[in-house]
């Protein structure tokens, strides 16, 4: 599609070489076909260009590049083609076509329930995994919709259930959700000793309970910007035991904490495929006020700034680099391990997989240097005759990798050697990129303080 593209623009521009440097084109037509279920304004509103829009020819085939990358990013489609037919008086018309996703999930589940999946295969212990039932539709009514509902046993036992990105305007920049979630927990994190984790465990109770309820608000005035505000209702109980071990699980003696969270995320995406980005950026910023409800026994008031960044580039055919940065700015009136959380939870470093941080504030820089090895290609199989299933995408990419780091930790354990020093780790890995946006990464890494290992991952090296 792009060469036939590049050819058609050649020709326009030689034969408008002599009268203008600013040619143009006019959107004379934009047909879609292939969405059996989705309803075409969600198709048209990725676009960076409507009907009747003139645009520079010099800009076109950018611009038809990246309409096809946010259509991709929507996550409903397996394949999206975009083609061109050119038309009298610099009219084009344009022709979209989609392959939809399968969007029934009804779900037998077998999950494991780990920091990351390393540490779950480190430690051999087959009981911390989630088993149950999940019905998700995605794309509900064909309007990106997304209802879930789940019901998980074993390590964690929790009921969930969510409808999202409902849209309250026909422009689709507005949009309201949903989200209720129990969870209870036999065994837990309840401290970091000698930068790793300890846990407790009790086969006939829970040890830990949560309760969440949101609703959230999400404003698109752009195609890459979002706004999102967040209210959450939480409720938090752990066993006395866990508050004997720890006095500070959730802070100042208390086994029981209700609270509310004020969150606001502002994203600017700007990356070709979110999935597995090889060109572009991101950035993030989410401000969070956490207060206990008014009456409370127990009293909290938490305040979080984690502002992250990344950038893609693309070298040349085969190499590309990629660079970003996590920081996280809080402040907690009271010592919470909870509300402490850093590195080894939802931010992490190569090398350091095994190992958890506590602290106020954190820093984490990463830079990579990728090569693809395959390029990705698409492979049908022919004895497979459902047509959503019977074609795969796959790429296989080697990369180099450093990573540093701090910690900040005014509560600080001394047998916690990690946190307040400087942390750096380098290594290599081998990223396999493949159907439905599943990546599965193996890696060699060593740490600063002369650790190294093979470590695996279900997720795309530097990235949201």
């Amino acid at each position: 599609m792009i060469k036939k593209l590049s050819f058609f623009l050649s020709l326009y521009i030689f034969s408008a070489s002599g009268f203008s440097q600013e040619t143009t084109l006019i959107i004379n037509d934009i047909q879609i076909s292939g969405n059996l279920t989705t309803k075409e304004n969600i198709i048209t509103r990725e676009l960076t260009f409507q009907r009747g829009d003139t645009i520079l020819i010099t800009n076109f085939e950018h611009q038809v590049e990246r309409s096809r990358e946010n259509i991709l990013n929507t996550f409903l489609f397996n394949y999206v083609t975009i083609t061109t037919s050119e038309n009298f008086n610099s009219l084009i018309n344009i022709f979209i076509n989609v392959e939809e996703r399968w969007y029934t999930w009804p779900s037998l589940l077998l999950l494991y329930d780990d920091r990351n999946f390393s540490s779950w295969l480190k430690s051999s212990d087959i009981s911390k995994t989630k088993y149950g039932i999940s019905v998700q539709r995605f794309n509900c009514f064909g309007r990106k919709e997304t209802l879930k509902f789940s019901v998980l046993l074993g390590y964690t036992r929790q009921f969930s259930i969510s409808y999202k990105n409902i849209a309250l305007d026909k422009n689709r920049k507005h949009f309201i959700g949903a989200d209720i979630e129990f969870s209870k927990q036999d065994e837990i994190i309840i401290d970091t000793k000698e930068n790793k984790p300890i846990t407790f465990k009790n086969s006939l109770s829970s040890v830990f309970e949560r309760k969440k309820y949101t609703l959230n608000y999400l404003f698109r005035p752009q195609i890459d910007d979002l706004h999102n505000f967040y209210l959450n209702f939480f409720e938090y109980y752990a066993a006395d035991t866990v508050i004997a071990l720890n006095p500070d699980f959730i802070g100042k003696n208390a086994n029981r904490l209700d609270c509310i969270t004020l969150d606001y995320v502002f994203s600017s995406d700007r990356r070709d495929i979110k999935a597995y980005p090889l060109k572009g950026s991101y950035f993030e910023i989410l401000i969070g006020q956490t207060l206990s409800i008014p009456l409370s026994k127990n009293s909290i008031s938490s305040t979080v700034i984690i502002p992250s960044y990344y950038k893609y580039f693309k070298i040349s055919n085969n190499f590309y680099y990629a660079t970003g940065f996590n920081l996280k700015l809080s402040y907690t009136n009271t010592n919470s391990f909870i509300y402490s959380k850093s590195l080894g939870y939802n931010y992490n470093m190569h090398g350091f997989e095994y190992n958890t941080i506590e602290g106020q504030h954190l820093l984490i820089y990463k830079n990579l240097i990728k090569i693809a090895i395959l390029k990705p290609k698409v492979t049908e199989i022919s004895f497979i005759p459902l047509k959503k299933f019977n074609k795969i995408h796959y790429a296989l990419y080697f990369n180099i990798f450093t990573d540093c780091g701090y910690v900040s930790n005014k509560y600080l354990n001394q047998t916690n050697s990690y946190a307040n020093k400087f942390l750096f780790s380098s290594g290599a890995g081998l990223d396999l990129v493949t159907y439905y946006d599943r990546t599965l990464r193996a890696e060699y890494s060593i740490n600063g303080f002369g650790y190294s290992g093979f470590y695996f991952h279900l997720t795309a090296p530097i990235n949201k």
